[in-house]
């Protein structure tokens, strides 16, 4: 396969993360073994050309090398303790494998964002390429997602298209849904289907042909599936968004306005609205949780708490990935939860707690830095559409498990070359692909 085919490839399959993947005892994922191949090849060969972009990927250098000096801290710090109660702390989670593991998997993502950031500066793929091809991928996804749905209501087993795992459920309107897609989780499908949304509705401007006006409605089916509060509100931003202040017509308009109205008649008659948001945020509206069945904020604030009571004690941060070793050195949140903490690895379940516990102030400071370039270069090149994604990305990072997925650096690869400040010819329509 060509060094092009290789990006197609990993573009087109990168939603595949639980399904349809090869299990080796853990599912490793089809673009994980062609993106190494790929990235291996651009670094045995002429290497990566970034443009002015390529400081952005320099600085996320930084940050991986910066964070070194806490991971070898937390191993140390680890190496002086009792780990026998932790049941999990074992094999693949043992300190040192683990802190491996995560050094090796963000290298793997550093080197995802220059493999498109490059193939994208030197127009080896075109912008219309990546778009297709990456909104290829997503009709996979949300097609995946439906016949999963169809699969297990007809009570057949889920091996048959492919998914090796348990799948999470949610009940609508007293159906229960297959919300995971092909991902692990839900919030996964939902953060996919957001990036992909920005994806359409910039693709949909330039070059209005039918697959890539179709897609929009495509993901918004997605994102009903996923039942990600994040990813519903953020995909209604975005379409407002799009149609308000990206030319739309006023019956352009008009419609967007009678959709969102139909879809929060669509939430109250299903019960989506008291299942997604009033028993998930009973805490704040109640001053306690109205249903135990669906506490998850509340576990989340809690796994905040230990990550910030962590920071407190160890602004030089712990480690990329120790976050669950040292979880038991600090109070619950509420003296009623009772976390499993020495059966299951606990995450900090937020970006931000988890950079800042883990990697440090030093380093986290810097992470703040990255983010916010990337914000001013799609400012300062007036692609605002965009730019409200991105900071939808960023408000998702705020109750999500980790910024390093592989589709968080490719899309973030697309985002640095639209905010590029040298014009692009890579936006060559149909004729280009």
């Amino acid at each position: 396969m060509s060094g092009t085919g290789l990006l197609r490839f990993i573009l087109v399959v990168l939603p595949l993360t639980n399904s349809v993947t090869l299990p080796v005892g853990f599912p490793l994922k089809l673009y994980e073994v062609a993106g190494f191949l790929a990235v291996a090849h651009a670094l045995l060969g002429r290497g990566f050309a970034l443009g002015r972009a390529g400081r952005v990927v320099a600085l996320w250098g930084a940050f991986w090398f910066g964070s070194t000096l806490a991971s070898a801290w937390g191993l140390y710090e680890l190496s002086l303790r009792d780990l026998g109660m932790l049941e999990w702390a074992h094999g693949r989670y043992d300190p040192l494998i683990n802190t491996l593991y995560h050094y090796t998997y963000l290298a793997f993502d550093i080197g995802l964002l220059a493999l498109f950031l490059d193939a994208l500066v030197s127009e080896r793929i075109s912008r219309y390429q990546f778009c297709r091809w990456w909104l290829t991928g997503t009709a996979l996804a949300v097609g995946y997602a439906v016949v999963l749905n169809l699969v297990h209501h007809a009570g057949l087993p889920t091996l048959l298209v492919l998914r090796w795992d348990d799948v999470q459920l949610m009940n609508v309107g007293g159906i229960p849904v297959v919300r995971t897609g092909p991902f692990e989780e839900g919030n996964y499908f939902g953060l996919y289907l957001l990036a992909s949304l920005v994806v359409a509705l910039w693709a949909r401007r330039r070059w209005p042909e039918r697959f890539i006006r179709a897609m929009a409605p495509v993901i918004l089916l997605g994102v009903v599936i996923t039942a990600s509060p994040a990813a519903l509100l953020g995909a209604v931003a975005l379409v407002l968004v799009a149609v308000f202040f990206g030319g739309g017509s006023p019956l352009a308009r008009g419609a967007a306005v009678g959709a969102g109205a139909l879809g929060l008649a669509f939430l109250a008659v299903t019960g989506l609205l008291q299942t997604l948001v009033l028993d998930k945020f009973s805490l704040l509206f109640y001053g306690g949780v109205a249903d135990v069945r669906n506490i998850s904020l509340v576990q989340r604030l809690n796994e905040s708490h230990h990550a910030w009571q962590l920071f407190l004690d160890h602004p030089q941060g712990v480690g990329m990935g120790n976050f669950g070793y040292f979880f038991g050195d600090h109070a619950n949140l509420y003296v009623w939860l009772r976390p499993l903490w020495m059966q299951f690895k606990h995450i900090p379940n937020n970006v931000y707690l988890e950079v800042l516990s883990e990697h440090g102030i030093v380093v986290a400071l810097l992470f703040a830095g990255i983010l916010v370039r990337k914000v001013v270069r799609l400012v300062r090149a007036r692609e605002y559409l965009v730019t409200t994604g991105v900071l939808l990305m960023y408000v998702y990072f705020a109750a999500f498990p980790t910024f390093r997925l592989a589709l968080i650096w490719v899309f973030w690869a697309f985002v640095l070359h639209l905010g590029s400040d040298r014009e692009s010819a890579g936006d060559e329509g149909p004729s280009a692909s």
